[in-house]
């Protein structure tokens, strides 16, 4: 009697130990670049001050990072899906470990700007990668969750930055702030290494010689059963429609103008704020160190806007809670800016406009997924990432020149606060939109 061929199922049923490890690693990974993101923005107080850098400068210097971020995310992550995961991933954290740990020992600020681009261009990729590496190494009940605490790390990271900047940034000086983000993306280096092996669902598309053996030994790992070959592939159906046709044709056109003007109108608010924020503080009249810890209370500010928002989007609607929320860090932005130097005061407004801030971007991809079909989903929310991006080159540098042409605190969160009124404007006119019923011909 002939044995039937052996395929394993796939995604897997259950979770082994080694799969909560690659989750784990994933996670800590995730923590490194939360900490690598705000690294110059917590430096910059201090940084400012020792080398005479105009206001200008700090926001290009910002600036380049989320350049490389977008170079790396739409250029070299996609080269996942033809080399392998592993090696991307681990030249993404070898990368970022470098580029911070060169950083500290920097002595011009050419020098600052071309390791920031190195390091967007890590992060870029590695976001990429990091969501996907937790996707096909998590069993079907547990995806959904460990991409959720994926994400979380991102904010932790943040946080640790903040704590570690509080404590040594007057102390020690900005340079410890990098030395600790190179140090901690050099572990988490060292650990891939040794722990991370390439993605089983790279391999079974891929089928070179010996891609089965590598195949079995992962799942030996993940205790699932041998293959003896490989499992037959899924046809890939052809789209009657290209990516533009479908997310700009007559019944979406409208629709998705009006949700990528609130990505990039958003991006622009969200990360003149993540950057500016310790700096603009500092000059309101808070320490270095102060201003450094504000991170961290900002931070929680903003997993809790986070799980709010998911928590009430299904009962006020997706859309609608939305739009609340954009509006709300319009408001929020102009009391900020209204705020008396008070250092308490000024922490607790720092934290509620964040609170908005980044709930509104959870809100936005929760809209997303709902007002695209499923045949162009991934597009309809790419597309909006890469129209943040735009944002996030603009926001930093917009603030930088506001700041250096002489425009006080206030003033220039007035301005932000009017930039912040498009996307609550838009959201509200997409609800609408969506809200009608479709008329079939």
């Amino acid at each position: 009697m002939t044995e039937e061929p052996q395929t394993a199922q796939w995604p897997p049923q259950s979770m082994s130990v080694y799969q909560y490890a690659v989750i784990a690693l994933c996670c800590m990974a995730n923590i490194a670049d939360g900490f690598d993101v705000v690294s110059l923005a917590l430096a910059a107080p201090v940084l400012t001050k020792e080398w005479g850098i105009t206001p200008q400068i700090l926001g290009t210097l910002f600036s380049a990072a989320a350049v490389g971020l977008t170079i790396g995310a739409f250029l070299i992550a996609p080269m996942a899906d033809k080399i392998g995961r592993r090696p991307i991933m681990l030249g993404a954290m070898g990368t970022l470990a470098i580029a911070l740990l060169a950083t500290a020992f920097s002595t011009t600020i050419t020098q600052i700007l071309i390791l920031r681009f190195i390091t967007g261009i890590g992060l870029g990729t590695l976001v990429v990668c990091l969501n996907t590496c937790i996707a096909e190494f998590a069993s079907d009940k547990s995806r959904n969750i460990s991409l959720a605490i994926l994400h979380t790390g991102f904010t932790i990271g943040m946080m640790l930055g903040g704590g570690i900047a509080a404590l040594l940034l007057e102390t020690v000086g900005w340079r410890a702030i990098f030395t600790a983000a190179g140090i901690l993306n050099a572990v988490t280096f060292l650990l891939s290494l040794f722990l991370l092996a390439e993605s089983p669902h790279f391999l079974m598309m891929r089928r070179r010689e010996g891609d089965l053996s590598r195949l079995n030994k992962i799942h030996a790992k993940m205790k699932m059963s041998a293959m003896t070959v490989f499992p037959a592939m899924a046809k890939q159906s052809k789209a009657k429609l290209s990516t533009f046709d479908a997310l700009l044709g007559p019944g979406m056109r409208k629709l998705t103008i009006l949700i990528w003007i609130t990505a990039i109108t958003y991006a622009i608010v969200g990360y003149f704020q993540l950057n500016w924020k310790p700096t603009i503080l500092a000059n309101a009249g808070l320490s270095p160190s102060l201003a450094a810890a504000a991170v961290i209370i900002t931070g929680a500010f903003g997993t809790l806007g986070h799980l709010i928002i998911g928590i009430l989007a299904r009962r006020v609607g997706e859309s609608r809670i939305t739009t609340i929320f954009f509006a709300m860090a319009a408001v929020s932005l102009t009391i900020f800016g209204l705020q008396p130097p008070n250092p308490i005061a000024l922490l607790v407004m720092a934290g509620v406009v964040t609170f908005f801030v980044v709930g509104a971007y959870t809100g936005l991809f929760l809209v997303a997924v709902i007002i695209y079909p499923p045949a162009v989903k991934n597009a309809g929310v790419g597309f909006i990432v890469g129209f943040g991006r735009i944002g996030a080159i603009a926001g930093p540098m917009i603030g930088g020149f506001l700041l250096g042409a002489g425009l006080d605190r206030m003033a220039t969160y007035f301005v932000f606060s009017a930039i912040a009124v498009i996307p609550a404007i838009a959201m509200f006119l997409a609800s609408k939109i969506a809200e009608r019923p479709v008329v079939q011909p």
